[in-house]
């Protein structure tokens, strides 16, 4: 990728070897500045009431917290305990569940659906639901939902009686009192819904499990308890009696658009990228150092993409199962490994850059397998670490990674565990690499000024092209190194807020085509092309071999001539050029 830009340097450093190197103190005040803004945006997300907080945090009275002791729940999974029982060593007594301290905590919001948080006055809450399965009815017995609200009954209608049938885990259907197999929470998940009524619609059939989840028998979907309500129904107006039926979520909503949407242009972006890969196998110019790095982080980027649009489109995978766990942390590990595969990217670009001393073909295979060494092994850390501590440790639930705990095969996005185990890793990783391409960028720019002196006297309009060249490099490098990730980590930051959540839809959608933007930056090249082309004719022609081994053979002597020059320069005492750029130069 960046051997266009070192043909020309390669050339020019020969020249100005002699010469006083740059030096350039914007790099050094514009990495101080990068870092600045980064710790103001994580210290900013810290403080509780501002638009861009975090709602659930480590902050007194902000979060599930009694005592010191952190609950280990959702707030989903909790029931408001004002009224009911307690005892001195801080329990309660819920409808006949005794729910021991350290399941209680102390919160200053409740939620109106799955997204909209509502703040009010700090209450004790309990986590009922790890003692006992619920299930949630979307309004207070003796009440009826309209589609938007609940209100009184005043029809005659006569109230179905409180039981239901239940699929117990050996397979068998018993009817049971809900309020005695379940504790039942007043909670409607969702603002918009539509109910399942098989006594009009056959198709409208389901199954509930004894654990309080739903199966939808139609399309074979499993749907947990938070994204769904029993509701009372009736068939016609002239009905006398209710039928008591779940109501789903509206499938259709806006953020189910957004995911699906994104979840398409992954699938669309993942064939790019293995095209990608595979011109970067195939084309021997491109098999250096960068290209090796960029085809391993291509190939790391598209698994995670694949087992992301599994959790994404696939919907009948059970959040608590094998599946699940097995999708998320596989999307985990390759999601991790890219940005580490990344971060070599741009420590490659900034070493070949600094002046270092060459290195021999040997000691290039040593260092690539150092490189694979750090990413793969690093992102193995990671997922040791991220295993453990959902699986084994006792930390409180808002501290968990949330991967296939019941809710999510996916991170917990809603609260602040996602910073430690995902996005806080990610920003170090995007900071540095903001700081080595700044670095990088400055070096060049210092070099340029120095061919520029140079070169505008002997050829000023193959001077203009070759800047142009470079500018597009830049581009390239900081759109995907760059933009992409960073809006992921601005998105995390501020879109919990719904005011700001729609402004990254289009950021997300181009980070989940990157794989369709990487092809068309780095292989529908002018030059990839030609070597493309030349690949082709190669194989097609009869006398290919013989061609190939002239042009490889008049190339190594050029090579070796070169570098003889070079080496009769540096006589004064001045090292010669980089190795590593000479051979990126030859490649």
């Amino acid at each position: 990728m960046i051997s266009v830009l070192i043909e020309s340097i390669a050339e020019t450093r020969a020249k100005v070897h002699n010469m006083k190197s740059v030096h350039n103190r914007s790099g050094p005040l514009f990495c101080g500045v990068t870092v600045v803004a980064v710790v103001f945006l994580v210290v900013f997300r810290l403080l509780p009431g501002t638009p861009f907080g975090v709602h659930a945090m480590g902050v007194e009275g902000n979060y599930h917290e009694r005592n010191g002791i952190h609950t280990k729940c959702s707030f989903f999974d909790t029931v408001n305990l004002t009224g009911y029982p307690s005892y001195p060593n801080g329990s309660y007594s819920y409808e006949g569940v005794l729910i021991p301290s350290h399941y209680v905590g102390t919160f200053d919001y409740v939620y109106k659906d799955l997204v909209d948080r509502v703040d009010v006055a700090p209450h004790v809450r309990g986590c009922v639901c790890k003692l006992k399965p619920c299930i949630n009815i979307c309004c207070p017995w003796g009440s009826v939902y309209n589609g938007s609200e609940c209100f009184k009954d005043t029809s005659n209608r006569e109230w179905p009686a409180k039981t239901m049938n239940v699929t117990l885990r050996n397979q068998t259907v018993q009817t049971v009192d809900i309020y005695k197999q379940f504790v039942v929470q007043s909670f409607r998940p969702c603002t918009e819904m539509f109910s399942l009524v098989p006594e009009i619609n056959y198709y409208d059939t389901y199954q509930l499990h004894e654990n309080g989840t739903l199966f939808r028998e139609d399309d074979g979907l499993f749907i947990y308890k938070n994204e769904f309500c029993l509701v009372p129904t009736f068939i016609n107006e002239t009905d006398t009696f209710y039928s008591l039926n779940p109501a789903n979520c509206d499938m259709f909503n806006e953020n189910t658009t957004v995911k699906i949407i994104n979840g398409f242009a992954m699938l669309f972006s993942i064939p790019f990228m293995l095209l990608t890969i595979a011109v970067y196998l195939l084309i021997p110019e491109l098999r250096n150092q960068h290209g090796k790095s960029l085809v391993c982080y291509l190939l790391d980027l598209s698994i995670g993409y694949m087992t992301l649009c599994c959790l994404l489109l696939v919907r009948d995978i059970e959040p608590s199962g094998v599946p699940c766990k097995a999708f998320g942390y596989t999307a985990y590990y390759f999601f991790m490994a890219a940005f580490l595969w990344l971060n070599v990217i741009s420590f490659d670009l900034w070493h070949n850059f600094r002046g270092t001393r060459g290195i021999n073909r040997f000691h290039e295979k040593k260092r690539f397998l150092l490189y694979a060494l750090y990413s793969w092994g690093t992102a193995l850390l990671f997922l040791i670490f991220t295993y453990s501590v959902q699986e084994f440790s006792d930390w409180p639930h808002e501290l968990k990674p949330g991967i296939g705990g019941g809710e999510f095969c996916w991170l917990d996005m809603t609260n602040w565990s996602a910073m430690i185990y995902f996005f806080g890793p990610i920003l170090v990783i995007i900071v540095a690499n903001t700081t080595m391409f700044v670095m990088t960028a400055f070096k060049i720019h210092g070099v340029q000024r120095e061919m520029a002196r140079i070169i505008a006297k002997e050829d000023s309009t193959k001077n203009l092209r070759t800047e142009k060249d470079k500018f597009g490099l830049f581009l390239r490098l900081f759109l995907i190194m760059g933009v992409t990730w960073s809006s992921e980590i601005i998105s995390y930051f501020v879109g919990s807020d719904k005011k700001f959540s729609k402004i990254f839809y289009v950021s997300d959608l181009c980070n989940a085509m990157q794989g369709f933007l990487i092809f068309m930056l780095f292989v529908l090249k002018k030059k990839v092309k030609h070597l493309i082309s030349n690949r082709l004719l190669k194989q097609k022609s009869p006398g290919s071999s013989q061609s190939n081994s002239t042009t490889s053979t008049s190339t190594d002597i050029n090579t070796s001539t070169q570098q003889d020059k070079l080496k009769m320069k540096s006589t004064n005492g001045k090292r010669p050029p980089s190795a590593a750029a000479t051979s990126g130069a030859m490649q």
